[in-house]
């Protein structure tokens, strides 16, 4: 079901035709609002502009980060089942020269 949402960010209004909830949705505005304002507060930029894309190469930034941390767990996660099924493998080739 789509919704109109109305947003405001650097001073812009416009409004966005979504198929999210709208709950969801603004909890991505809340999240963009908060690096907006990081940066805003951190860096000396006052150009919307300048300020929206310093923010847009943060929050791409987090994301990549956070898909790292999850392919690397799951190689561990990988890592360990290959060992474990290798030290399976090495047991069952002790037992037929045991036997």
């Amino acid at each position: 079901m789509s919704s109109l949402q109305k947003i405001r960010l650097l001073g812009s209004s416009f409004s966005l035709k979504i198929d999210e909830d709208p709950e969801y949705f603004q909890k991505i505005i809340n999240t963009i609002e908060k690096k907006i304002s990081a940066v805003e507060s951190t860096m000396n930029v006052k150009d919307p502009l300048r300020i929206a894309l310093l923010s847009c190469i943060l929050l791409t930034d987090d994301l990549l980060k956070e898909q790292d941390k999850k392919t690397q767990g799951l190689s561990l996660e990988v890592a360990d089942k290959v060992e474990q099924m290798t030290l399976e493998i090495i047991n069952l080739i002790d037992k037929s020269f045991i036997e």
